[in-house]
């Protein structure tokens, strides 16, 4: 799993999620449709967007969309991840 790292753009706080985390978001919409993928996860349609459009979040709604996202793949979902 690649590391996020702080955001590049001015004034913007917060890290810029990893390819794979933004990937993986997008498999899962994909697969199962954003509702369904908002419901799974627990997240906003925001937070959905910004992660998946790379913008800067939160490290700790970073951590929120990994842990669910590897929840989601126990449960037959799209994520992959390691760690």
């Amino acid at each position: 799993m690649q590391q996020a790292q702080r955001s590049k753009i001015p004034r913007a706080q917060g890290v810029t999620p990893p390819d794979d985390v933004r990937q993986a978001l997008g498999a899962l919409v994909s697969a199962i449709g954003e509702r369904a993928a908002l419901e799974r996860l627990n997240i906003s349609r925001q937070t959905l967007a910004r992660v998946t459009g790379g913008l800067p979040v939160r490290v700790g709604t970073l951590v929120l969309v990994r842990q669910q996202l590897q929840v989601s793949a126990q449960k037959g979902g799209a994520y992959h991840g390691n760690g």
